[in-house]
């Protein structure tokens, strides 16, 4: 098989990682939105009904290990900068404490997303449920 053919082949799965993380959108259908307002996730799409959970809440360790980790190297990237222009040390640490949780606030819904798809393409979520109400 040449590199070009198995480039082909994942472009399809890419472009569904990037549209289920980025547009939030279901990784089955790629239609229904994953989430209902806010942090809350819906259990299923409600355009195909795809389970969206799965059966324990082990689905919440992926996100949250993103998040701390963008979170956490972004507050340790604004301290070295902070400091390295001069600015004194507790502004430095409170300022990288602020862009840390900003950071992880802000990534939680595309890392949530992410894990959706992850669990979504290695199977370790239910087949797909009859839509909802």
């Amino acid at each position: 098989r040449s590199l070009s053919g198995s480039s082909t082949a994942i472009l399809p799965a890419m472009r569904s990682f990037l549209r289920t993380t980025f547009g939030h959108v279901c990784p089955s259908c790629l239609v229904g939105p994953l989430f209902e307002r806010g942090f809350e996730m819906y259990e299923r799409c409600p355009a195909c009904g795809q389970d969206l959970m799965g059966s324990d809440g082990a689905q919440y360790g992926g996100p949250m290990v993103f998040g701390y980790t963008v979170g956490g190297g972004g507050g340790v990237i604004a301290v070295l900068l902070l400091l390295a222009s001069g600015v004194n040390a507790e502004f430095a640490l409170a300022a990288g404490l602020v862009v840390s949780v900003a950071a992880i606030a802000l990534t939680w819904r595309h890392g949530k997303a992410a894990w959706t798809w992850l669990l979504f393409r290695t199977g370790q979520l239910r087949d797909t449920l009859e839509p909802g109400p």
